[in-house]
């Protein structure tokens, strides 16, 4: 006999696939404290003029425009070329950090983007070498130094849009900081040697965050100006181990990795360690999704003689690289926690409807 589904079930299948619809894509795992939020209303003009990422430039004639989105939504129909943003905020606190993290979500098709009049970032390239990054999602680290903690801070976009819509178009806005990096025992994230066949765009030459032979980690390569690139990368890096900490039971953090690697500590190639529920996984290094997380083996690390990190990515298409946080090495319960949480929050839709559909 054929069953039959009732109409509950219709109903609960058809909410759920709403519900999947809606969260491809999403990811909720990031601790993130809010610093500043930039949504809003910015200053906007179209044109180009190196002068507005002046801080002193008086924009009082701009018209203004909401972020995130196009700036067709925003009045500006059919427009297609350079145009820029600009807005300014406060701070009232002061960040015991080198650096906060400087969110701009996705921006069509070409950025540069200035702190105080200093370049903090860019992705894509400008005419006449157009290249296009409308669809990285943008971050840049801020180092602190350039902040005003008693005054205002002005943050000057400037945009280029090829064809169709225009502008800062999507995503989280605003500064912030990582709480789970905070919390590692061995802070790595920062600045590592970075050997890819490709060369730096020219655009992040006058970056402040630029360094010759290195890359800021965690990040996308794109928004550290190696755009449109896939292949092949080494990230290498050297630190000291503090002689009060134990070396058992430790596990190096890598946070988030597009799309494969192999990650070696002192020339040993290290284990994956998997969520509880993701113990038979095969794709643990391989997925541009899966948080990642390494086992030390006992005795590895060394107190006296100094100790190097090697991560291999290799990206197959579209954004690669060490792209999010955490990166450290903490204590094994706490590393399971962290993958718990990803595992959880991340796990496939796919699962998510059975897990629904099946309960």
């Amino acid at each position: 006999m054929k069953s039959r589904i009732s109409k509950i079930h219709m109903v609960k299948l058809g909410l759920l696939l709403l519900f999947l619809i809606f969260q491809v894509g999403s990811v909720k795992s990031e601790n993130l404290r809010s610093l500043v939020n930039l949504k809003g209303y910015w200053k906007f003009s179209i044109g180009d003029d190196p002068q507005w990422a002046n801080p002193n430039y008086n924009d009082s004639k701009w018209q203004k425009v909401f972020v995130p989105d196009s700036w067709e939504t925003n009045g500006f129909e059919d427009y297609n070329g350079y145009a820029w943003y600009r807005k300014t905020f406060e701070l009232n606190q002061s960040y015991n950090r080198e650096f906060v993290y400087l969110r701009m979500g996705k921006i069509d098709d070409v950025d540069e983007v200035f702190v105080n009049g200093k370049l903090v970032g860019a992705s894509g390239n400008f005419p006449p070498r157009m290249k296009t990054a409308y669809d990285i999602p943008r971050m840049y680290p801020v180092p602190v130094s350039l902040l005003r903690e008693d005054g205002k801070n002005t943050i000057a976009v400037r945009v280029y849009d090829e064809i169709l819509d225009g502008g800062i178009i999507s995503g989280d806005i605003g500064l912030f900081l990582d709480l789970d990096q905070i919390k590692m025992d061995v802070d790595l994230s920062g600045y590592w040697n970075f050997e890819i066949n490709k060369t730096v765009d020219k655009g992040n030459l006058n970056c402040v965050n630029y360094r010759k032979g290195k890359i800021f980690v965690p990040g996308f390569w794109e928004t550290r100006g190696y755009n449109d690139y896939d292949g092949k990368a080494v990230y290498t890096k050297s630190f000291s181990y503090p002689s009060d900490l134990s070396r058992d039971d430790k596990v190096l953090v890598l946070g988030v990795i597009d799309d494969e690697d192999e990650v070696y500590l002192n020339g040993d190639k290290l284990r994956v360690l998997r969520a509880k529920q993701d113990r038979r996984s095969s794709y643990a290094n391989s997925n541009y999704a899966t948080f990642r997380a390494y086992e030390i083996p006992d005795g590895l690390l060394n107190r006296s003689n100094g100790n190097e990190i090697e991560v291999i990515v290799t990206d197959h298409m579209g954004p690669g690289g060490i792209y999010r946080g955490p990166i450290g090495i903490t204590n094994r319960d706490r590393a399971e926690a962290l993958l718990q949480r990803e595992y959880k929050d991340n796990r496939s839709n796919v699962q998510k409807f059975f897990d629904y559909w099946f309960d």
